[in-house]
């Protein structure tokens, strides 16, 4: 039995007065009454408060101003875009919710500070036109002859962001070819890679929707930019010259590859370079400019760090983008690790990596360097589960060095990406700042910062109950290892079904699978915010009512797994099941599941548990809930949840130990007296 209120006490103990605002908010939905206010805390690069801070919702809004400790109120209906300001300050957008709490960093001295914002990997083509893959590319996001507008409202809800700074680059993982489309059902043309798996490209429009949207350059330095061959590179690049896109890490020739591109803001020079590990070796035509033909830049130390330093004689920042790693595993390689330390050492103010498609630490190093381990998706058709959790990073740069970086978390839903807060927001953070060098980052409410700029609460004693999972509020982590206590990370991130993004037109349960007819959202399954899910079965249906993340989690095997689903009302026919999986497509090979007990939900919510390790094999795994028929056909049966968490629990090694931001549930296996767990969150306000 876990009682209705635990969360809602657990952030009183830890956050104090301003998250209880949070504990108004859910008690007054609840009563149909107007939401509590978004609190938004403006802070500089010291970590003080900057009163007389003004902030307004993107888009229109009563504006408010900061008091004397940084502290702005607004009044949204739903979370939001908010764009905040002061005087002599590099201004910047942060997403807000309503009872909720953001930060702010309005960095000082803005005639001479750069703000440089970097994006993930970026295509539009392939699923964009052909979801199914059927080979009818007439039910996709866009067309084929799709023109620039089609293409920027991809990116309508993160422009914001990308506009928030003086300078903004990304990844763009696609040829541009002016027939983009490629048949998956038939024969692969001439004009393709003819031995790559994976080919795809994208419309020539993208190059002027990214502009629009706030996208200053892109890298080409990736696997896919010869996808088209080299008539592809040529088109590519034809179509970012007219557009005005600057760009670099590939080109015809290996020396035009590694060519830099200079851009001036604020009267300083920052060049760009890029370059990939993976270069398709194992193919007759590699990825990379070589002899021969035309490609990405090979990633070499010493090609790197003579680059690096030619680059850093005539710029005042260098900014390096390595494409390399394994993919969906957020530690990069040594490889690419040793590559970033070269670049840095060479001259680069900030290192940005990726090809993993997910997001991994953000580090500002002492001699003031940014490290981005690995940047995810920002646009992209992928549809593995691991790959919809993102993040902006923003460097604010002065006198050649990062003085603060901010992760601002993202979510692709439907393959669009939109900025989130609460429960996806923080998982985001946690990878952020989790996985960044020990004490380089902190974790805030809906973001992460590097260097760790605020100071710590100090420690607060936390219940924990022996054998019962226990999920740590927003901005909260076991400091230290302690003995009989494991700790665990939810894969689910969005398994409170609350409205978590900026984008109005959404509801909540983002990228989860409702059936059509016999499950719906609402306030009455509520177990600890604002909505859950109500499922229900009439008694002349064949089918059952099922309730399922969207797509699969990737795990391996031995992975020990938690699924922990809130309960608020059960009739009989109800389960809750852990599938595992030997591939991301086909079907099942094993898994385990338990009945859901009866329960009225007059004494709260209960909480139905299902462990399991997963079997030698598995690649990947996925929760259903499942309402079956009831017990006569003039029946119907009915079952209400909330809050479902899948938990991969720590093994204790170099995944990440017993301790440490990323982990957002602890368990104690140990029984009597052991005292309470203790967890820190950073903030300078009381």
């Amino acid at each position: 039995m876990r009682p209705s209120g635990v969360r809602s006490l657990l952030l009183l103990g830890a956050a104090g007065a301003v998250v209880a605002a949070a504990l108004v908010v859910v008690t007054a939905a609840q009563r149909g009454e107007e939401p509590a206010p978004a609190v938004v805390l403006a802070l500089d690069e010291q970590g003080l408060p900057v009163p007389g801070a003004t902030a307004a919702a993107v888009g229109g809004g009563r504006p408010a101003v900061a008091d004397e400790t940084g502290r702005l109120v607004l009044r949204l209906d739903s979370p939001a875009l908010v764009a905040v300001q002061a005087e002599g300050r590099l201004s910047r957008v942060v997403a807000a919710a309503p009872g909720q709490v953001s930060h702010a960093l309005l960095t000082g001295q803005a005639a001479s500070t750069l703000s440089i914002r970097v994006g993930g990997d970026v295509m539009f083509g392939r699923r964009f036109y052909d979801p199914d893959e059927d080979g009818t590319p007439d039910d996709g996001l866009l067309a084929p002859t799709s023109g620039v507008d089609a293409h920027a409202a991809l990116l309508e809800h993160v422009a914001p962001l990308l506009t928030d700074a003086d300078l903004t680059v990304v990844n763009l993982e696609t040829p541009l070819l002016a027939e983009p489309y490629l048949d998956p059902t038939g024969p692969r043309p001439g004009r393709w890679h003819p031995t790559k798996e994976f080919v795809f490209a994208s419309s020539p429009a993208s190059a002027a929707a990214l502009l629009d949207s706030g996208v200053d350059a892109v890298s080409l330095g990736n696997d896919h930019v010869l996808d088209a061959v080299d008539d592809g590179l040529a088109e590519t690049i034809t179509a970012l010259d007219a557009a005005g896109m600057p760009h670099f890490g590939a080109g015809l020739t290996e020396d035009e590859a590694w060519r830099p591109a200079v851009i001036e803001r604020k009267g300083q020079r920052v060049a760009m370079l890029g370059c990939t590990t993976v270069t398709g070796q194992e193919h007759a035509l590699t990825y990379v400019a070589e002899d021969g033909h035309g490609g990405a830049a090979r990633c070499t130390q010493e090609r790197l760090g003579r680059e690096v330093a030619a680059a850093r004689q005539g710029a005042d920042v260098v900014l390096v983008m390595i494409h390399g790693g394994e993919e969906y595993e957020a530690r990069q390689t040594d490889l690419v690790r040793g590559l970033s330390e070269v670049a840095r050492s060479a001259g680069a103010v900030m290192v940005v990596d990726g090809h993993p498609h997910v997001v991994g630490g953000t580090t500002v190093s002492p001699a003031g360097d940014l490290f981005v381990e690995t940047t995810g998706n920002l646009l992209v058709d992928q549809d593995v589960w691991p790959t919809f959790l993102s993040y902006l990073v923003r460097a604010d740069v002065r006198g050649g060095t990062v003085v603060a970086a901010v992760a601002d978390p993202i979510q692709l839903e439907g393959y669009v990406p939109r900025p989130v807060v609460g429960q996806v927001a923080d998982s985001s953070a946690r990878r952020a700042a989790g996985l960044a060098a020990p004490g380089s980052a902190v974790l805030l409410a809906h973001s992460a910062m590097s260097p760790p700029l605020l100071g710590r609460q100090p420690a607060r004693s936390l219940p924990l109950p022996v054998g019962e999972a226990v999920d740590l509020p927003a901005g909260w982590w076991l400091d230290e290892p302690v003995p009989g206590v494991r700790v665990g990370e939810d894969l689910l991130w969005s398994g409170s079904f609350e409205d978590m993004d900026t984008d109005p037109s959404t509801e909540g349960a983002h990228s989860w699978s409702l059936s059509p007819v016999g499950a719906r959202l609402t306030a009455a399954a509520s177990c600890s915010g604002t909505l859950g899910v109500q499922m229900r079965r009439g008694g002349l249906s064949d089918a059952d009512t099922v309730l399922t993340p969207g797509h699969r989690q990737l795990v391996g095997p031995g992975q020990e797994l938690s699924l922990l689903v809130d309960v608020r009302r059960a009739g009989g026919g109800g389960v809750v099941e852990l599938r595992t999986y030997a591939d991301t497509r086909g079907g099942s090979s094993g898994g385990a599941s338990t009945p859901v007990p009866p329960t009225s939900g007059d004494d709260g919510c209960t909480t139905v548990r299902v462990d399991l390790r997963t079997p030698p094999g598995t690649v990947a795994v996925q929760p259903f809930i499942r309402l079956g028929p009831p017990g006569d056909v003039q029946g119907s049966a009915t079952l209400a949840v909330d809050d479902v968490r899948l938990v991969a629990w720590s093994d204790g090694g170099a995944d990440g130990g017993s301790a440490g931001i990323r982990w957002d549930h602890l368990e104690s296996s140990v029984a009597g007296t052991r005292p309470d767990v203790v967890a820190v969150r950073g903030t300078p306000w009381p």
